[in-house]
């Protein structure tokens, strides 16, 4: 949902300026989407802060906190799609943070979507890459803890149980997109019956690269694709049952071009 929304702003954005439009960073982690975007008027740039005149659409991931309120300032125009899950997200950490409450945020640290919710914490608050990181952490009594929407399902759990363990509140906030989840799961009932599976995607994706180790891990003969130009046909020889997903941020119609690739075989 979060990535349809976004490139129909996006589109729709361009269809209508009379001047440029520009994402800040990738819309979504995904270039054949970003070239579809270039395509339709819409251009990447690595900083609102060097456009002359525009509009800056803000992507997906969202960005820190107070960047609208920044970018009109500057005489821009500011168009937010940012991902509702990610807008709760904000919320929530901005509330548990006014609230006096140390924020523990999981995820990549360098992903823009962390970057963005660590600019919400107004109080004490620690990002947590993964497991062993946590198993370090000395919490204080009072805690929220809440994950990047593209994480692993399975390993925030376990973060935050250990996390609630050794504190005396804990306040787990359930971030993670339904889209993500739902895939993670579908994906483990599925690839340990596989002969072979495919995971389309972007590869700077957190979210599809996450999907294809939960399949790799069950499937060895687990291949992560962003276009079907990538696929070898011999790499299928033997091949009965093929199972096929797709990272949360993948465009419908590149998913199909894979399909439709497959069947030929």
């Amino acid at each position: 949902m979060g990535v349809k929304r976004a490139m129909q702003i996006a589109l729709d954005t361009a269809a209508k300026s009379t001047e440029p439009v520009y994402t800040c960073g990738p819309l979504i982690h995904n270039p054949q989407a970003v070239a579809h975007l270039q395509q339709h008027g819409v251009a990447t740039v690595d900083d609102w802060q060097g456009v002359g005149n525009g509009t800056i659409i803000i992507r997906a991931h969202g960005m820190p906190n107070g960047s609208i309120e920044k970018i009109r300032a500057q005489g821009l125009g500011a168009v937010d799609a940012t991902c509702p899950h990610v807008v709760t997200s904000q919320r929530q950490i901005k509330k548990y943070s006014e609230k006096g409450y140390f924020v523990y945020i999981i995820g990549d640290p360098r992903h823009p979507e962390i970057l963005s919710l660590q600019s919400f914490a107004s109080g004490n608050h620690r990002l947590i890459a993964d497991y062993a990181d946590a198993e370090t952490e000395q919490p204080p009594a009072r805690i929220m803890i809440i994950a990047q929407t593209t994480y692993n399902a399975a390993e925030f759990n376990k973060i935050a149980q250990l996390l609630k363990s050794r504190a005396s509140e804990a306040v787990i906030c359930d971030s993670i997109c339904l889209a993500t989840s739902e895939r993670q799961e579908e994906i483990k009932r599925l690839a340990s019956d596989a002969d072979a599976v495919v995971i389309v995607g972007g590869k700077s994706s957190a979210n599809t690269r996450r999907l294809a180790e939960i399949a790799r891990a069950l499937c060895p003969r687990t291949f992560h694709v962003e276009t079907e130009a990538e696929l070898d046909r011999q790499d299928f020889a033997g091949v009965n049952r093929l199972v096929v997903s797709a990272g949360a941020s993948t465009p419908d119609f590149i998913t199909s071009r894979v399909i439709d690739f497959l069947k030929t075989i």
